[in-house]
């Protein structure tokens, strides 16, 4: 009895249920498309083609050309060469993107990344917030849809294009943190 009752609770247990049901998991592989329904984690992933998420991801050393993800994202140390739309947060840290990104959020923060193109930010609800920090570069303008957004940019970042519909605060931050 004590036995099936432990294998009842393992098989309930959030911890447990999660590992391998539903997440697109991948490591370092090349492969040529990625698409995910649910969470996706890709890790030292190169893609040839599209990436696609219906859920959250996280994702490290990654090279991918286009980027659809339908949750919360948080990308490092990878490179993006096409076009970018999240539905969610996102959270980028050591990322290059190749082109514009179009985020539909209030909260993006961007570390040490690069976007070579228009940062486009719809928020229909609330007002959204953009932390450009640690040495991060957009090389377009940002453009607010729905809600005025707010811009937020330490001293070592810059936004070389146009602030539209949004205002630009400068703050402080230590990035050796």
């Amino acid at each position: 009895m004590r036995y099936l009752l432990l294998l009842i609770l393992l098989i309930i247990n959030p911890a447990f249920a999660y590992v391998g049901f539903n997440v697109c998991n991948h490591g370092q592989e090349t492969l040529d498309t990625v698409v995910c329904d649910g969470p996706g984690v890709l890790k030292q992933t190169t893609i040839k083609g599209n990436v696609q998420v219906s859920g959250t991801l996280q994702a490290s050393e990654i090279k991918a050309n286009d980027l659809k993800v339908l949750g919360a994202t948080e990308l490092s140390d990878s490179s993006i060469s096409g076009e970018v739309n999240i539905t969610g947060s996102l959270t980028a840290d050591q990322v290059q993107f190749g082109k514009g990104v179009a985020v539909t959020s209030d909260k993006i923060i961007l570390k040490h990344t690069i976007i070579n193109g228009t940062l486009i930010v719809t928020s229909p609800d609330t007002t959204p917030y953009i932390q450009v920090q640690c040495g991060s570069v957009i090389k377009g303008s940002v453009l607010f849809f729905g809600k005025p957004g707010v811009v937020q940019v330490t001293g070592d970042s810059v936004v070389q294009g146009k602030i539209v519909n949004g205002a630009t605060e400068f703050i402080k931050q230590d990035c050796n943190e």
